[in-house]
């Protein structure tokens, strides 16, 4: 299951490259987010790894294995997420359009097992809308600093 997500912002690349890798930011913005913990490499570096921590609704916690798979400076971000349940890769494209930034993220999400991806494909508007939000959210955070 894929789907992208553009978002136009109005601050520069390197206001947006900031701070999707601030990741003090992330609590502000991303759904769920409660802590991040480094495990190799430092803070969203190249290969860099680390896991997410979210709440669930329910009130557990899931901790996702984020590894940095990625980076130009000022122009892209790009992230596989493991799971138990799932693998997802995440490439955060940010375009210099001269008066305000583009900000193209592409999301790529393997379910298993294989049976899961039924539920995920019943799922994909659901968790598009979620993201987008939360990258509305983040827009909002940079036009506002």
């Amino acid at each position: 299951m894929t789907f992208e997500i553009k978002i136009k912002v109005n601050k520069s690349a390197k206001e947006v490259y900031k701070s999707l890798m601030d990741t003090s930011l992330l609590p502000k913005w991303e759904t769920n987010f409660k802590g991040f913990n480094p495990i190799s490499g430092g803070r969203r570096k190249l290969k860099s790894t680390a896991y997410r921590i979210y709440q669930e609704p329910d009130g557990t916690t899931t901790k996702i294995k984020e590894e940095v798979t990625e980076l130009k400076q000022n122009k892209l971000i790009a992230f596989q997420l493991t799971d138990k349940n799932f693998m997802s890769y995440v490439t955060t494209k940010i375009i210099d359009k001269g008066d305000f930034v583009l900000l193209a993220e592409q999301t790529e999400i393997k379910f298993r097992p294989a049976i899961l991806g039924v539920f995920g494909i019943l799922m994909k508007g659901s968790m598009k809308k979620r993201r987008e939000t939360d990258l509305i959210t983040l827009k909002n955070i940079i036009e506002n600093k």
